[in-house]
């Protein structure tokens, strides 16, 4: 019982270093990035969301729908936007939320298009809403949005 006690105190009271964090959200912005470009450079916005007259919805999301044809070009042009935001951490926060809400509507639009990184990259967008990665190595804190981490540059759980 001695070990789960030791345990659970280095987890609660130990400091983390905060640069796996910002390399996460380097990688996945950049990820996101070369993705959604494909994406748009294959053409398939307009095979999988404009060509189809017909979508297969999920269950309780059957009000999820195409709204127009521009509105779906828009939202990937703003995904590719929130995507590179992101890495460079600018914005990060209200970024990560539009990115969250955009990739999740389009997600959402035709389950036969679905794959399970895509459910993926839907809950770690949610994730990294709330995780503080733009603390150190972004944008946010040249422009004096946010405070840079102190103390090494560690964050304590």
């Amino acid at each position: 019982m001695m070990g789960i006690k030791k345990w659970t105190k280095h987890l609660v009271y130990n400091q983390v270093p905060i640069y796996p964090l910002i390399i996460y959200r380097i990688v996945f912005g950049l990820m996101m990035f070369f993705s959604t470009c494909r994406f748009v450079i294959k053409g398939w916005i307009h095979d999988l969301y404009l060509t189809p007259k017909y979508f297969f919805t999920y269950l309780w999301f059957d009000w999820v729908n195409p709204i127009s044809e521009d509105f779906i070009y828009i939202a990937f042009i703003i995904l590719i936007i929130c995507s590179l935001l992101i890495t460079f951490g600018l914005l990060y926060r209200a970024s990560a939320i539009i990115f969250f809400l955009l990739f999740t509507y389009i997600e959402l639009i035709d389950k036969t298009n679905y794959l399970n990184h895509y459910y993926f990259i839907s809950l770690i967008s949610f994730i990294i809403i709330f995780l503080p990665a733009n603390k150190l190595f972004s944008l946010d804190i040249k422009f004096n949005f946010v405070k840079k981490k102190n103390n090494n540059q560690c964050l304590e759980n």
